[in-house]
């Protein structure tokens, strides 16, 4: 495991801080991500910010390593009716030279830990490439099951990239 670690709830203050490492990670593993470098690059700070903002069934967390944020995760609810018994996890990303010391396992089970406190929400869905080997061993060591594989899902700079959709049912 990571020494100092801290996981935490990030705010709308470290925007500046999620950006860059979220950019960092569409730049680094572009087949891992549905998100271009190019199209996040222009976003604006204030659209992050607003992201970060706690509440509509949103919770982001990062990792701290020594200050720096190496680690994030998301979980956005579905707020229809019909819909709100589900979420789903975003932005999963660890800086290389934070990986295989256990980082992104436990911002996953912080993010379930707080998921299963979300008044009747039922379901986890996530979506992973079918490249993202150790992020897909870590999802079904958490006990997430394939419901999907989508060939094509993306396609990068003329690649196309398969997926695998994964839920994890929390009652």
């Amino acid at each position: 495991m990571a020494a100092d670690l801290l996981i935490r709830v990030l705010e709308p203050d470290d925007a500046g801080r999620f950006f860059a490492l979220r950019l960092a990670g569409l730049e680094e593993s572009p087949l891992a991500f549905g998100t271009h470098a190019d199209e996040y690059r222009s976003e604006p700070l204030e659209r992050v910010a607003a992201f970060l903002q706690p509440g509509q069934g949103r919770v982001v967390l990062g990792a701290e390593q020594g200050g720096q944020l190496v680690g994030t995760v998301s979980l956005v609810r579905q707020l229809r009716r019909n819909v709100q018994h589900k979420a789903s996890v975003n932005a999963v990303y660890v800086k290389p030279e934070a990986r295989g010391q256990g980082v992104g396992e436990q911002l996953m089970r912080e993010l379930l830990a707080q998921a299963r406190q979300m008044e009747g929400l039922r379901q986890v869905q996530l979506s992973v490439t079918t490249s993202q080997q150790a992020a897909l061993r870590l999802y079904r060591r958490l006990g997430f099951e394939t419901y999907g594989h989508e060939r094509e899902a993306l396609i990068v700079n003329g690649t196309p990239v398969d997926e695998d959709h994964l839920q994890l049912d929390l009652t």
